[in-house]
């Protein structure tokens, strides 16, 4: 008995053991600016037969605040366009505390390359410039939807992409025409999902919460934000719509460490 106790003992502190040793290299390598490129594949059987195999790159919560921001996301851009996309999504929030001139970010967002378009939608933080952060994204080749809805023409099919802003109500955007059509819903707020998945909608993509910078496996994120308490972190379904939450290419100033929750931008291939 006392053999299989030590055995246990030992046993338990090897696991500790390796269990904070991997918390420690997390949290070193979430706090390196580094951003990763997550990719998830979407299967779903209403998709048109043309956009089988369809790809969507996801950016959200850029949160630039310093020089050195905009030489991490240009090095992300070109590792994207390498990937020849077939669209460009922008989930909304560009700045934290800007520290440089408007055209500077244009520029350097215009390089994202895609083969059937860039839209965005506008985040919280857009919102208390609404009019300037509209002109940088227009600028760098994005079209910015509000409360829109538009067709996505590929070879000889449609999908729709509805961009949303601070609501999650599409009555006006969804009626007998389009109905059946496979649509995709952009906003910037997750919580939305319980608007959204009531109707014909097949995808969310949303981001906002950073991921909750902090996950606890088996639990999520644990910093929530108004509108991403419910929704903070990964995938989400219900009914017949799924959510992926984004953790954003960047931190907030306000934030100097991850765990668990790496920037990241998306790839998204649709299936059926």
């Amino acid at each position: 008995m006392k053999k299989l106790i030590k055995k246990f003992k030992k046993l338990f502190l090897i696991v500790l053991c390796v269990l904070v040793a991997l918390c420690i290299f997390q949290w070193y390598e979430q706090s390196q600016d580094r951003c990763s490129i997550t990719k998830t594949t979407f299967t779903e059987n209403s998709l048109p037969k043309q956009f089988n195999g369809f790809t969507i790159g996801y950016l959200s919560d850029l949160n630039l605040s310093k020089k050195n921001d905009l030489t991490r996301l240009n090095s992300i851009i070109q590792d994207l366009n390498t990937k020849n996309l077939d669209m460009i999504l922008f989930g909304g929030d560009i700045f934290n505390e800007s520290s440089f001139e408007n055209n500077q970010f244009s520029k350097v967002l215009k390089k994202l390359q895609s083969r059937y378009g860039k839209f965005a939608v506008l985040g919280d933080k857009d919102q208390n410039d609404s009019s300037t952060c509209s002109n940088i994204l227009t600028e760098a080749g994005f079209e910015v939807l509000h409360n829109e809805v538009r067709n996505i023409y590929y070879k000889e099919d449609i999908i729709q992409l509805i961009g949303l802003e601070n609501t999650g109500d599409c009555s006006g955007l969804i009626n007998e025409t389009n109905e059946k059509s496979y649509k995709i819903a952009l906003i910037h707020q997750p919580d939305y999902f319980k608007e959204i998945s009531q109707y014909s909608i097949q995808l969310q993509l949303s981001g906002h919460t950073l991921g909750g910078y902090y996950k606890i496996p088996f639990i999520g994120g644990i910093e929530t934000k108004d509108k991403g308490k419910n929704y903070v972190n990964g995938k989400h379904t219900k009914n017949k719509t799924t959510l992926l939450i984004s953790n954003g290419f960047n931190k907030e100033s306000s934030e100097n460490h991850r765990f668990l929750t790496r920037d990241e931008v998306n790839i998204i291939t649709l299936k059926r």
